[in-house]
C-alpha cells in the first residue's frame, strides 16, 4: 500500500507539472505569435508610407519641376517649335524617373509625350485639357488612357506674366503601382485606397477599380460606397471625424488606418484583413507552432523518461530483497515468465545455507545477516548475464539458468559450493571468524507446459536429498 501511494504521488506531481507546463507554453507561444505579428505589421507600415511617398509624391514633384522649367516656358512661347526637341526633353525626364512625361501647348495646338505620341488638342482623347483648363487651381491628378490606365499629374504652365500656356507633367503606370504594393498584399493582405477631398476614390491598389476617373461619372466610386467603410462607420459611430493616428477595427475584424497626403489634399486608407487571413500571420503561426510542437515532444520524451525511471526505481524497490540486494521471490516469478517466452530449456537451482539457525543462535542475527550478504555476492559473481539469482526466502536462494543442462549446472554450483566453503566469515563482535557450507538442489526440464512451481518442487526434493546425505553437496533431481 505504501509503495502504491508513493507511485500515486509521483504521478500526481508529474500530471500537474505537465498541465502547468503545457498551459504556460501555450500562453507564451500564442502571445509571441500575436506580438510578432503586430511587430511585423508595424514594421511594414513605415516602409509602406515611404513607398507611398516615392510612388505618389515623387511624380508630383517632378511634375512641378517641369511646369516651372524656365527654358520650357520660354521655348513654348516661340512662334515655331520643333517637336523633336520637346520629345527629346520628355524622353530624358522619362528615363531619369521611369515615368511617362508629356506636354500640351495651347498656342501650338499640340500634345507630345515621351513615347513620341503626337496629337492635336481637339482630339477626343484630350478632352481633359479643356476640362482641367477651366478648373481653378494649378495642379491636378487624373486617371486616363482606358486601355492602359495611368495616373496623370497635370500642372498648368504659365508665362512670367501669368498667362496660361498649357499643361505639362508625368503619368504613373497603374500596373507598376499595383506591382509595387503586391508584396504588402501578399504578406498582410493590405489594400490601399486614395481618397480626394470629395471622398472620391482616386486610386487603389485593388486592380478592380484602378481605372476609375473623375470625368467618367458612371465609374466614380465614393468612399461611402465601399463595404469596409460602411462597417467602419457602424463600428465607430462616435467618431464623426476619423483620426489619422488611430487604427480602427471593424466588426469583421478588419484593421483600418489612414494617412493624410497634404500635397494632393488626399487621404490614404490602409485596410488590413483579420490576422487569420494574412499569409504573414500563418507564416509566424506555423513557425511558432513547430517550435511549440518540438518543445512538447521534447518535454514528452523527458516526461516519459522520468516516469520510466521512477517506475523502474519503484519496481526495483518492490522486487529487491533489502538485505542482500538480490531479486526477491516476486521478481523471480516475473523473470521465469520472461525466460519461458524466449527459451526451450531451463535449469532451476535451490541453494540453502547449512545450519544457518546455529549461526544466528551462536553469533547473533547481525552476523547471520553478514553471511547472507556474502553468500549472495558469491552467487551473483559466478553466474552469467542471462542467469538469474535471487533470495527465495530465509536462508534459501534460487538460480534460473536458461538453456543449461543439469550436468552443466552441477559444474557451476560445485564451483560455488567450494568457494563458499573456503570463506572465513568474520564475527563482527569479536576478532574471530568461522566457516559454513551450502547445499544445492538442481532440477532441469524442458520449459514446455512447465511452471515455476514444478521446478521448485523438483529442486526442493533434490535439496532435501543433499541435506539428508550430510549437507555441503549438490544433488540433481531425477
Amino acid at each position: 500500500m505504501k509503495l502504491g501511494n508513493t507511485f500515486d504521488r509521483y504521478i500526481a506531481v508529474i500530471f500537474f507539472v505537465t498541465i502547468f507546463t503545457v498551459i504556460l507554453t501555450s500562453y507564451f507561444t500564442l502571445k509571441d505569435i500575436i506580438n510578432s505579428h503586430d511587430k511585423e505589421i508595424q514594421s511594414a507600415v513605415t516602409p509602406l508610407f515611404s513607398l507611398v511617398t516615392s510612388e505618389i509624391l515623387r511624380p508630383l514633384n517632378v511634375s512641378n519641376f517641369m511646369a516651372k522649367n524656365q527654358l520650357i516656358i520660354d521655348y513654348a512661347q516661340q512662334k515655331e517649335i520643333e517637336n523633336d526637341y520637346l520629345i527629346s526633353y520628355l524622353e530624358k525626364i522619362s528615363k531619369a524617373y521611369n515615368m511617362v512625361a508629356f506636354i500640351a501647348l495651347e498656342k501650338h495646338d499640340i500634345m507630345l509625350d515621351s513615347n513620341k505620341k503626337v496629337a492635336t488638342l481637339d482630339s477626343n482623347n484630350l478632352e481633359w485639357f479643356h476640362r482641367l483648363k477651366k478648373l481653378p487651381g494649378e495642379q491636378f491628378t487624373d486617371i486616363g488612357n482606358a486601355e492602359n490606365p495611368h495616373l496623370f499629374f497635370d500642372n498648368k504652365i504659365r508665362s512670367n506674366t501669368g498667362e496660361f500656356i498649357g499643361f505639362t507633367g508625368v503619368a504613373l503606370d497603374l500596373k507598376h503601382f499595383a506591382n509595387k504594393f503586391q508584396e504588402y498584399n501578399d504578406r498582410f493582405g493590405f489594400e490601399l485606397y486614395f481618397v480626394d477631398n470629395n471622398n472620391i476614390i482616386t486610386l487603389s491598389s485593388n486592380k478592380i477599380i484602378k481605372s476609375q476617373s473623375h470625368h467618367r461619372i458612371e465609374l466614380i466610386t465614393r468612399l461611402n460606397d465601399l463595404p469596409w467603410y460602411q462597417s467602419l462607420i457602424k463600428s465607430n459611430p462616435s467618431d464623426s471625424q476619423l483620426n489619422s493616428d488611430v487604427i480602427y477595427t471593424t466588426k469583421e475584424g478588419l484593421l483600418i488606418s489612414q494617412m493624410p497626403i497634404q500635397e494632393l489634399n488626399w487621404r490614404m486608407f490602409i485596410v488590413s484583413p483579420p490576422a487569420t487571413e494574412q499569409s504573414e500571420y500563418w507564416t509566424i503561426f506555423i513557425s511558432r507552432f513547430m517550435l511549440f510542437f518540438i518543445i512538447v515532444i521534447v518535454f514528452y520524451m523527458v516526461l516519459l523518461t522520468i516516469i520510466n525511471y521512477l517506475k523502474s526505481r519503484l519496481i526495483k524497490h518492490a522486487q529487491t530483497d533489502h538485505l542482500t540486494q538480490l531479486p526477491n521471490r516476486s521478481h523471480i516469478h516475473w523473470r521465469f515468465d520472461e525466460i519461458v517466452k524466449n527459451n526451450n530449456n531451463l535449469c532451476l537451482v535451490l541453494a540453502d545455507i547449512d545450519n544457518f539457525k546455529n549461526i544466528n543462535d551462536t553469533y547473533g542475527h547481525l552476523v547471520g545477516d553478514d553471511v547472507l550478504r556474502i553468500i549472495a555476492e558469491q552467487l551473483s559473481q559466478t553466474l552469467r548475464k542471462i542467469d538469474v539469482v535471487g533470495r527465495w526466502g530465509g536462508e534459501e536462494f534460487v538460480m534460473l539458468l536458461p538453456e543449461t543442462s543439469a550436468d552443466q549446472a552441477h559444474i557451476i554450483v560445485e564451483r560455488i559450493r567450494k568457494n563458499i566453503a573456503a570463506i572465513s566469515f568474520p564475527i563482527s563482535t569479536t576478532s574471530g571468524s568461522f566457516t559454513t557450507t551450502i547445499s544445492f538442489g538442481i532440477c532441469e526440464s524442458p520449459i514446455k507446459s512447465q511452471n515455476i512451481e514444478d521446478y521448485i518442487q523438483g529442486a526442493d526434493k533434490a535439496l532435501y536429498q543433499a541435506k539428508s546425505n550430510g549437507r555441503n553437496q549438490s544433488v540433481i533431481f531425477n
